[in-house]
């Protein structure tokens, strides 16, 4: 057996002095994401969504070579740890978007995105070079709530047809990248990258989808690169536009593997339902459910499908079972209440 030796202190809100066996090491950040340096040279930013076992770990420098290694990314959370700072001979507009990211991110007074949208229209009315990075902090703070004076329709669509054009921009490069915002593929399912063009189709998708349009949400869906998350979104939408056996071959051929591969057995299931095929489903959710470290939000969603499943099939103590394990972790789950109530 091995033992090891840690130790910190907590220097201030934020700071803390981590001891170990072979260094030492200080420690800043909030809950769900950290940057440390030790003694030893190591550099490292983490990330992740407390609670649910997803991360991402960017080791800067390791304290041996000045080679970076990175981790699997998958699902960080929504932080930065602040814009850079501009170079000695930066220009005026670097510098205006340099103040203007710090203001707006500043932890000690947090502006609602209507604040936020409000700024950037200024910055962009000021500084006419800098509207691919104002446009692209409207729209991503314009998004979270109704917001005033502001398309978001039309900003979208520009946004995603050009793309490349924005996402080229040298200052939306080196300022944007820290930016990390969380977009939903699908109840129990988000991505937290770094605000990049497969970031922002999600986050367009999404609005699409939430206003119906479900038709140009699959069409952005699919310019953007394939993988498992955009599989997830296909087949949600699929679902909503009740094409089922759409559904079942997007998710065909589908291993419980990560969070990822365990929702699209989830949606799987979820299309065999509703083709009243419940025995497929319950195989389905019971897959999705086999590997005990997956995360609180995919584990909650099979629970949640299997429970209708279950209560369609006339097992209402089966369903009730399912719907209370999610109330044991998550009592504000979404409709958990009154399905209970409606099978009690």
């Amino acid at each position: 057996m091995s033992l090891r030796f840690r130790r910190s202190m907590k220097l201030m809100p934020g700071v803390r002095l981590n001891f170990n066996k072979n260094s030492v090491g200080l420690s800043l950040g909030v809950k769900g994401a950290h940057y440390t340096v030790n003694s030893k040279g190591r550099r490292t930013v983490s990330a992740g969504i407390p609670g649910t076992g997803l991360y991402s770990v960017e080791t800067l420098s390791s304290g041996r070579s000045a080679r970076s290694t990175r981790q699997s990314a998958t699902l960080p959370q929504s932080v930065s740890s602040g814009p850079p700072a501009p170079g000695l001979f930066a220009g005026k507009d670097e510098r205006e978007l340099n103040k203007f990211l710090l203001d707006i991110y500043n932890a000690e007074s947090k502006d609602t995105p209507q604040e936020v949208v409000d700024k950037a229209a200024t910055l962009k009315s000021n500084h006419p070079n800098l509207a691919p990075p104002a446009n692209l902090i409207t729209f991503l703070h314009g998004v979270t709530e109704d917001v005033v004076n502001v398309d978001l329709d039309a900003l979208g669509k520009d946004l995603w047809d050009n793309r490349a054009s924005y996402f080229n921009d040298s200052l939306v490069r080196k300022y944007l990248k820290g930016i990390t915002p969380s977009a939903q593929i699908t109840r129990g399912i988000s991505t937290n990258e770094i605000y990049n063009v497969q970031t922002l189709g999600f986050i367009y998708a999404e609005l699409l989808q939430s206003k119906g349009k479900l038709d140009e949400a699959l069409a952005v869906l699919e310019e953007m690169n394939p993988d498992q998350l955009v599989a997830i979104a296909i087949a949600d939408i699929e679902l909503m536009d009740k094409k089922y056996d759409q559904a079942i071959e997007t998710t065909e051929d589908i291993e419980n593997e990560d969070d990822a591969t365990g929702m699209l057995l989830v949606l799987r299931g979820i299309a065999f339902r509703e083709k009243l095929l419940e025995d497929a489903a319950i195989e389905c959710f019971k897959r999705a459910l086999s590997h005990k470290d997956r995360s609180e939000g995919l584990k909650h969603r099979a629970l949640f499908e299997r429970a209708e499943t279950y209560s369609r099939m006339g097992k209402k103590a089966m369903a009730v079972k399912d719907l209370e394990k999610i109330m044991v972790d998550e009592p504000n789950y979404p409709e958990v209440e009154e399905k209970l109530a409606a099978l009690s």
